[in-house]
């Protein structure tokens, strides 16, 4: 009986780990971006958005900061390479989980 309790007791600290991990400023902490399973994919949203309207084929490495904005949209600041090239980009990314809608809504060069 202890085996099934300690699973749900697992299975709800990660779920309390993963959505309290969206708010907030993400960044300075020495790999605390990183490790954010939510933070890596809406940069590579971003990136793969990117790259579908542009000349250019980006290649994401990892989010550098996250700051939310008003109405679940993340202001991102990403590093992604370009040509073998790194340089950062920053991106607005809406995001709404309950019903899996996600939008790019801007992406430029920092």
């Amino acid at each position: 009986m202890a085996q099934p309790l300690s699973l749900l007791v697992t299975i709800t600290f990660f779920g309390v780990i993963l959505v309290s991990g969206v708010s907030g400023t993400y960044g300075g902490g020495a790999g605390s971006v990183e490790k954010t399973y939510y933070l890596k994919e809406l940069g590579e949203y971003a990136v793969a958005c990117h790259n579908l309207v542009s000349k250019h084929q980006l290649t994401f490495q990892k989010v550098i900061q996250c700051d939310d904005l008003p109405g679940l949209t993340h202001k991102l600041t990403i590093q992604a390479a370009d040509g073998g090239v790194s340089h950062t980009y920053e991106a607005v990314v809406c995001y709404k989980p309950l019903i899996q809608y996600k939008k790019l809504i801007s992406f430029k060069l920092a």
